[in-house]
């Protein structure tokens, strides 16, 4: 997989999941997303740990309501309703490419 082949890099790297608001905040009825994002944090955390000796930095983006094409607009305007707000999917490629921007010792 991608780490172990980063680690036998001499140049380290970086590594940036995608994660949920709801590993933080999780929805009614989403049980097993939820579960899946809470799990990616372990993930990220383990591997940030094993990568650091080996100069491989280990993040996690955790964007809240993001419109795309995986929300149809009734669950958007539901949503809008209760007072919840969207971002656009480029905030969060602005965050990854920050993170991807920062020093490597970081």
């Amino acid at each position: 997989d991608l780490f172990k082949m980063m680690r036998t890099q001499s140049e380290g790297g970086r590594i940036i999941n995608i994660g949920s608001i709801a590993a933080i905040s999780p929805r009614p009825d989403t049980v097993a997303y939820t579960t899946s994002k809470f799990a990616l944090v372990g993930l990220t955390q383990s591997l940030a740990l094993d990568g650091r000796s080996h100069g491989i930095a280990v993040g996690i983006v955790h964007p809240g309501n993001v419109l795309s094409d995986m929300i149809s607009a009734e669950e958007e305007a539901r949503r809008r309703a209760l007072g919840e707000d969207f971002m656009p999917p480029e905030a969060v490629a602005d965050s990854v490419l920050h993170m991807t921007l920062l020093p490597r010792n970081t």
